[in-house]
């Protein structure tokens, strides 16, 4: 057989280095043993001679590809400090940094701006963000001079309180509130607000 599957709890050996080589979610030993970090299932890919460990419950941290909602905490020169409140499909609220490049004028957000972007890195705790694609980038945007919330028109962004407008990166999902909610939990959503 070239493929087999078994369930382990954390701290189960599932094989030794000589014969496997092991991948994300399990750990070796001084022995040379193979350790499950996590319960899961263990994946052996025998003529590969890999074992992999799919855990049963994902953990809420983000990782590198996952979407995230994230609100604008400071600006600098050339990056946005954000919070990440929350990560498309998980069903947890939870609080990471982030920081997305200022490399163009449409990536203008202001502080509270709420984000939709894609995690490209995770090095050292803090996650760098991209709102490159049409599904990213803002979702809720506020004036500049007011602070009221900005009403999307054909390519800029409106406010009706002191009738400024903006270009900025908008994602197609903006003030989409429905479709929010389908992709993060309420708790995420609470504290937005």
């Amino acid at each position: 057989m070239a493929f087999e599957k078994r369930l382990v709890l954390p701290g189960e050996r599932v094989g030794v280095i000589e014969e496997f080589i092991f991948k994300e979610g399990l750990w070796a030993n001084r022995r040379g043993e193979i350790i499950a970090k996590k319960v899961g299932t263990v994946n052996y890919e025998l003529r590969r001679h890999e074992v992999a460990l799919r855990p049963l419950k994902r953990d809420a941290r983000p990782k590198t590809g996952d979407i995230v909602l994230a609100a604008v905490r400071e600006l600098q020169d050339r990056v946005m400090w954000c919070d990440i409140l929350g990560v498309a499909g998980i069903k947890k609220a939870l609080r990471y940094s982030g920081a997305i490049l200022r490399t163009s004028k449409l990536l203008d957000f202001n502080v509270g701006d709420l984000v939709l972007a894609k995690v490209v890195d995770d090095t050292f705790g803090t996650y760098t963000l991209s709102v490159e694609g049409k599904e990213l980038g803002l979702v809720l945007g506020f004036c500049d001079f007011c602070g009221r919330t900005l009403a999307d028109r054909v390519n800029v962004l409106h406010c009706n309180s002191c009738r400024r407008t903006f270009r900025k990166k908008v994602s197609i999902q903006y003030r989409n509130f429905g479709k929010l909610l389908f992709m993060f939990p309420v708790e995420t959503m609470t504290q937005v607000t």
